[in-house]
This record gives C-alpha cells, sequence and structure tokens, in this order.
C-alpha cells in the first residue's frame, strides 16, 4: 500500500515539475523579467531586459563619449552591446545567469529521472536513496531559483548604478514565471521526500525480524 502511494507521489511531482520547467523554460529564454512602464518609455528610453536579451529606444550610455544610441533588441552578449557590455552585466547578474543554468540542467535531469522512474526503466519507486537523491536535485532547483528571483528582484530596485529610474520600472511576466517554476520544483521536491519516506517505511516493514523464541543460553561450568 505504502508502495503505491509512493508511485501517486512521484506520479504527482512529475506533473508538477513538468508545470514548473514549461513556466521555467519560457521565462528563462523570453526578454520581459524587469520592463519600463510605457507612460515613462519617452524619458528613460528603456524598454525591457530578460536574461539574456536587452530592448532600449533611442538610449544612450551617459559614461560613452562617442554618443551612440542604441534602438531595438539585442543579445546581451552581441557585439552591438559590446560598449555597455560591463554596465549591462554588472556581477550580480552574471551570478543569476549562471545558477539559473546550472538550475535549468537540474530541472531536466529531476525530468529524465522522474520519466525513467514512472515507466520503469530503473527500480527507483522501491528505493529510498534513489527518491531521496531525486528530491535533493528537485529542492535544490526550487531553492536556487527562489535565491535568483529574490536577487534580481532587490538588486533592479536596490542598485541605482544599473538600469536608470528603477522607480519607473516593474517586474514583468517572465519573472513571474520563473517565480512559479520555482514554487512548482519546490513542491514536487517535496512529494518526492514524502515518496522516499513511504518506501522506507515498507521497506521496514518488510524487513525481516530475528527470532529469539527458544533460543536458552547454556550454562559453562565454573573455573577454579
Amino acid at each position: 500500500m505504502a508502495l503505491e502511494r509512493a508511485k501517486c507521489l512521484i506520479i504527482g511531482s512529475l506533473v508538477v515539475c513538468s508545470i514548473g520547467l514549461v513556466f521555467y523554460i519560457i521565462g528563462f529564454s523570453t526578454p520581459n523579467w524587469l520592463e519600463a512602464d510605457r507612460r515613462y518609455t519617452t524619458t528613460s528610453h528603456f524598454v525591457r531586459i530578460g536574461l539574456w536579451e536587452a530592448c532600449f529606444e533611442q538610449w544612450s550610455y551617459y559614461k560613452d563619449y562617442t554618443g551612440k544610441q542604441y534602438n531595438g533588441c539585442w543579445w546581451i552578449f552581441s557585439y552591438e552591446y559590446r560598449p555597455i557590455w560591463q554596465w549591462l552585466n554588472p556581477p550580480w547578474f552574471l551570478a543569476i545567469q549562471v545558477i539559473m543554468t546550472i538550475c535549468l540542467i537540474l530541472e531536466l535531469v529531476a525530468e529524465l529521472i522522474l520519466v525513467m522512474f514512472i515507466v520503469g526503466c530503473c527500480p527507483g519507486t522501491k528505493s529510498f536513496v534513489a527518491l531521496f537523491a531525486l528530491s535533493a536535485i528537485q529542492l535544490l532547483a526550487g531553492l536556487l531559483t527562489a535565491l535568483c528571483v529574490i536577487m534580481f528582484g532587490t538588486k533592479s530596485v536596490v542598485d541605482r548604478q544599473w538600469i536608470e529610474k528603477p522607480d519607473q520600472n516593474y517586474l514583468s511576466w517572465s519573472f513571474g514565471l520563473m517565480v512559479l517554476s520555482g514554487f512548482c520544483q519546490l513542491f514536487g521536491g517535496m512529494c518526492s521526500v514524502v515518496a522516499a519516506m513511504q518506501v522506507r517505511l515498507e521497506n521496514q516493514k518488510n524487513k525481516p525480524k530475528e527470532r529469539y523464541e527458544g533460543y536458552v543460553m547454556s550454562t559453562q561450568p565454573p573455573h577454579y
């Protein structure tokens, strides 16, 4: 009975994590993490930015003495943004890019393991160690995602040396999808933890017990 509950929990974890993975991929690849309020676009000239793309509208960097204007959407590491690369990618933003890439790999690995467990390619649904390792991957991905969204949400307001006029910007739908993805991964990881505990209880229940009935200790004659 416990194994059946564990399998149901694993299926639930697969469903939730699959939804979270879809949210993650969309948020990871779209440039709508931070957007400018349309009422102020003409004054700030900033449009939107994501992990890998930034959009401006006739914007120029105040430290660029050439007066080059940036217009349109470009890949953050493109040659177009080479003069402002250090400003556009501060250390904390680079850290978020690296961590989010690692999280994507972890989520893909967890998704593959879940599918293998469900189809029976490996006896993971009966192994406490395998289920516990799976839950550790899911929880780690969820916690790292939560760390990144908190860092981005905070720095986009606090870091006055980054996007100008942060009071005229707002966190957009790509950022919201990443938040939902983090919740999905954490919930899926908790389902895997409960499934692992169910398997452990079942294994302890079926573990053969040592019997001592009928065992009589023999007496030894005294030695003088």
